[in-house]
């Protein structure tokens, strides 16, 4: 883990934008301080006056003493309101519009390597510690630091001896609390972990309800959360309990501490060292030294758990993208895509995906990928949304090597149709309109009712209602039927009239009727648009313009359906397996 003063050195500089308003706020807590400090001193005045019966010169350290106070009030009601106005919550925003963005800008390989779930935890947890660090330093370390140089400043011209044991107790109690620190830390780590992994467990049991209960595996979840649960409260406990014991000895030191000052402070007034009003401001700041000690151990207890969840942030956060995504942004994408000796492996993996392909998609023309599961399809348009970078070889769009393309611009140009359509807990409208960029959507609403013809979404509109296209689709589009699902794919990526298509395995999970629907979709939205189908029924591709053929990473065969029957036993055998099935 980083060290203490690296992480606030890279809150500081995530922080510039408020730098400003940090001064401000520190001048104000400085003058808060100050005030309260010269109340005491005051106080012992009015209280020394009064005694000798100085009346006049009491009455002018009253007046004094409330012109203070309501500066002090002042100062502190600044502090808090701007604190509130031009830190927390603009802070507390920034942060969650910075994570947004950092997260966005890693690549789709990194997402599918991290788990969303513990990944959704971090974040939220470390802008929750950013945040607590902060506050904390405004509102306790930072008061408590000056409060206590000022009362120790005061107490040693007081009294020599007072202020010196003041002194050696902070440093003995700072050093303490360093030291339990470094033991506990491991125990707390240890129980964050534990508890994001048992927070991974109920998310997936709240994201996968449905299969759960189609399933009857509610018992499952259930079990796994409460076995883990059991392990974890037993080490929590543990970890609070080493706390505990540590918060107990040191608040018995410090009361023993504390009650030594005060017989040292009675034993001098007693011997007329000092006078009542002195003894007064003695006990008074000697009292409050005691108070903030105690206050800033318990923050210096809490800061190990605050300051990991913020390491852990940082590390999610500035991470680098796996691969450089901008590059040169093409007017058009209406090219010949060439694959040439592509080798491809996914991280953690010990062998290639992709063992030297080559093969050609021709523009304007459909192009099927088919083989048997595992076989390189899939990993292929992944290469082609640039999910993934390549190792080996080049893929070109005319003479533009794909590496050096900008993803987001190709993307654009790309419409995607996955096997299992990803649909957000929105509108049918929404849905459909997600790929369009704002500037295109006033256009792009025109069109619906074209593109839900095209897309054949207008066989069921009946299903809709009369909300129709307002229609809310649920959670990953629940509320529609798998065939549905894929029309509202289809129609999302051919809204924004994208120059290339792909249908990863866009029919595979669909009956016979809905698979009809569907294809007929396809072959209606592909006309003039370089087109890449990979399927699993070969019925559904036979009339493409080419046929490529997958095995094992490779291409082992390449033409049309009847070429394909003649010269590649590989497709020979898919064919016979489907029809014998």
């Amino acid at each position: 883990m980083q060290s203490y003063f690296q992480i606030l050195k890279k809150l500081w500089a995530l922080y510039k934008p408020f730098h400003f308003h940090f001064y401000i706020q520190l001048g104000l807590v400085f003058l808060f301080q100050l005030f309260s400090i010269t109340t005491s001193i005051i106080n012992s005045h009015l209280i020394n006056n009064l005694v000798s019966k100085q009346i006049t010169i009491a009455l002018y350290f009253f007046i004094g003493w409330v012109v203070i106070v309501v500066l002090m009030n002042i100062s502190f009601y600044f502090q808090n309101r701007l604190q509130e106005r031009n830190l927390n919550q603009p802070i507390g925003q920034f942060l969650q519009e910075y994570s947004l963005k950092k997260i966005l800008n890693l690549t789709v390989e990194q997402h599918i390597e991290d788990h969303s779930a513990i990944k959704e935890y971090t974040i939220t947890q470390g802008e929750g510690a950013a945040t607590a660090i902060l506050n904390t330093i405004f509102t306790n370390i930072v008061p408590t630091i000056l409060y206590t140089v000022v009362a120790l400043v005061t107490l040693t011209f007081y009294s020599l001896i007072l202020g010196l044991i003041s002194l050696i107790v902070l440093m003995i109690l700072l050093y303490w609390a360093y030291k339990f620190r470094a033991f506990h830390s491991p125990y707390v780590s240890t129980n964050r972990n534990n508890w994001a992994q048992n927070r991974k467990t109920r998310t997936e049991a709240f994201t996968h309800l449905p299969l759960a209960k189609y399933f009857a595996r509610e018992p499952f979840f259930i079990k796994k959360y409460i076995d883990n649960r059991a392990t974890f409260v037993a080490h929590h406990l543990l970890t609070r309990e080493l706390a505990i014991t540590h918060t107990l000895r040191r608040s018995n030191f410090q009361d023993i501490s504390e009650l030594l000052s005060l017989g040292i402070a009675a034993v001098l007034f007693l011997n007329g060292g000092f006078a009542i009003g002195t003894l007064y401001l003695v006990l008074n700041v000697s009292s409050r030294v005691y108070w903030n000690i105690n206050s800033f151990s318990s923050v210096l207890r809490d800061m190990p758990l605050w300051f990991l969840e913020v390491n852990k942030y940082l590390q999610a956060t500035e991470k680098d993208p796996s691969f450089k995504e901008k590059g040169i942004k093409l007017g058009s994408y209406d090219e010949t895509i060439t694959f040439r000796n592509v080798n491809f492996k996914y991280p953690h993996s010990l062998s290639n995906t992709l063992e030297d392909v080559s093969f050609t998609l021709e523009k304007n023309k459909i192009t099927a990928l088919v083989g048997a599961s595992g076989s390189g399809k899939s990993t292929i348009t992944k290469l082609l949304l640039r999910a993934y970078n390549y190792n080996d070889g080049s893929i070109t769009f005319g003479n533009i090597e794909l590496k050096n393309m900008d993803a987001g611009c190709l993307r654009e140009h790309i419409g995607y149709v996955e096997q299992h359509v990803d649909l957000l807990d929105e509108t049918v409208k929404e849905n459909i309109l997600f790929g369009v960029t704002d500037k295109s959507r006033k256009s792009a609403e025109k069109n619906l009712e074209i593109i839900a013809h095209k897309a054949r979404i207008d066989q069921f509109y009946h299903r809709l209602g009369e909300k129709k296209f307002d229609t809310v689709v649920g959670e990953r589009g629940i509320k529609l039927s798998g065939g549905e699902r894929q029309r509202v794919g289809i129609a999302r990526a051919i809204i924004k009239d994208p120059e290339i298509l792909i249908f990863d395995e866009a029919t595979s999970s669909l009956d016979t009727e809905n698979e009809k629907y569907v294809m007929d979709a396809i072959a209606d939205v592909s006309k003039g648009k370089t087109t890449i189908i990979i399927a699993h029924r070969l019925s559904t591709v036979r009339d493409a313009d080419k046929i490529i053929v997958m095995d094992k990473g490779r291409v082992v065969g390449e033409g049309t359906h009847d070429e394909l029957l003649t010269s590649s036993p590989v497709y020979k055998n898919l064919v016979e397996h489907q029809l014998n099935s």
